[in-house]
């Protein structure tokens, strides 16, 4: 027989227990009642709380992003009705941030040396740490002690030696098509292999290039092969249909190396001039990820041995240094062929362009200066280092 306090102790535990499933059940119950209610109707207390992480944009929210643009007024603008970009203007606050603070070091204070504040300068301006000591080396082996207290004459070595740096695969005009900066296969299609971390402006890019190959005649296939991301197909569909060339994008495939294999090999057998393969943004860091990508450029190769002809990657110039070290970690991994240095129009942090000609020597091949597919344009060195001196 059970005895009175095993008994009380039961019956606390009961009691306990449907105490437990009260909570769970009303909690429940609460969540689903503030569902039904909606955004719109939350309680006064939920006010108060944080909004939540931003998500990625849907594909109608892209699709108003590529047909459209915004200018300073607030006004929608179309490609056509956009501003042209001035490449002096683009770079006019990397101009500022760089040789502005060094001509304020020789007037407070003119007549005098400033090598270590230059130095410092150099250093803070995204340049890269090769390159400021090449800069730095040039100011004190070519100029007199005399020199190096005149403005003008280091301003002038500066400009002499960033100009030996962009020396030879960086020549080219600002008129050129984008087609004078792609290496074209000797017979069959170009395949070109785009990569990136996520932000840089990879999809964009893609789209703008594909489009203005299209205009010159170029019969273009666009492989999705981001699939990782759900809405990276649908984003990189909008540009395509703009830019009226087609997208390969196989339902129900998400082996990113599987479509990179079939869209190379569907190039080849149906007569594209063009095949651009698209690859998930990844970052830098993640190895697993980076033997991923290096797998879809093998493939490629199963089909045409020298595929893919050009490996580019999308910078953002806004990111300086750490766009360096993305430039770096894919260079190892893919042996790039060129960089797209994207949001180049009011960035202070353009001078990104000479750290990558001199640590990687990596051939810049096209630079994004505004919103329009025309601004995405051939690189020249010669022109950006007069705007980066104007």
């Amino acid at each position: 027989m059970m005895s009175a306090g095993h008994a009380q102790q039961i019956e606390i535990l009961f009691y306990v227990v449907g105490l437990l499933l009260f909570v769970i059940f009303g909690v429940i119950i609460l969540n689903f009642w503030r569902r039904s209610r909606g955004p719109s109707q939350a309680l006064p207390h939920e006010a108060k709380k944080e909004m939540p992480l931003p998500t990625e944009p849907t594909v109608e929210e892209e699709r108003e992003a590529v047909l459209a643009h915004v200018d300073s007024t607030g006004q929608i603008v179309s490609d056509l009705e956009a501003p042209s970009v001035d490449l002096k203007e683009a770079l006019r606050k990397t101009e500022e941030n760089l040789f502005g603070r060094i001509r304020s070091l020789f007037k407070t204070d003119s007549g005098k040396a400033h090598l270590e504040e230059i130095e410092e300068i150099l250093y803070t301006s995204d340049l890269g740490p090769t390159t400021v000591q090449r800069l730095m080396a040039a100011l004190e082996d070519k100029l007199s002690k005399k020199e190096r207290a005149d403005y003008d004459t280091v301003r002038a070595a500066l400009k002499e030696e960033i100009k030996n740096i962009f020396a030879g695969s960086h020549s080219g005009s600002p008129d050129q098509g984008i087609l004078a900066k792609i290496k074209l296969a000797d017979s069959g299609p170009t395949v070109l292999m785009i990569v990136g971390v996520n932000g840089a402006g990879k999809t964009t890019s893609i789209g703008k290039i594909s489009s203005q190959l299209a205009s010159q005649g170029k019969k273009v296939l666009v492989a999705a092969g981001d699939t990782f991301r759900a809405a990276a197909g649908g984003q990189l569909k909008v540009w395509t249909d703009r830019a009226q060339v087609e997208i390969f994008s196989p339902e129900g495939v998400t082996d990113p190396s599987a479509v990179a294999f079939d869209a190379v090999a569907k190039g080849k057998a149906q007569n594209y001039d063009v095949v651009i393969v698209d690859t998930a943004g990844r970052l830098h860091t993640q190895a697993n990820l980076m033997e991923e990508i290096k797998k879809m450029k093998r493939v490629m190769a199963k089909v045409i041995p020298e595929a893919p002809h050009e490996t580019l990657i999308v910078l953002d110039a806004n990111s300086g240094q750490n766009a360096l070290m993305q430039a770096k970690e894919f260079h190892n991994a893919l042996t790039l062929t060129g960089a797209v240095l994207t949001k180049m129009d009011g960035t202070a942090k353009g001078g990104v362009a000479v750290g990558l000609a001199q640590e990687l020597q990596i051939p810049i091949k096209l630079i994004g200066v505004g919103e329009r597919i025309q601004d995405l344009r051939t690189f020249s060195s010669q022109e950006f280092v007069d705007s980066l001196f104007q």
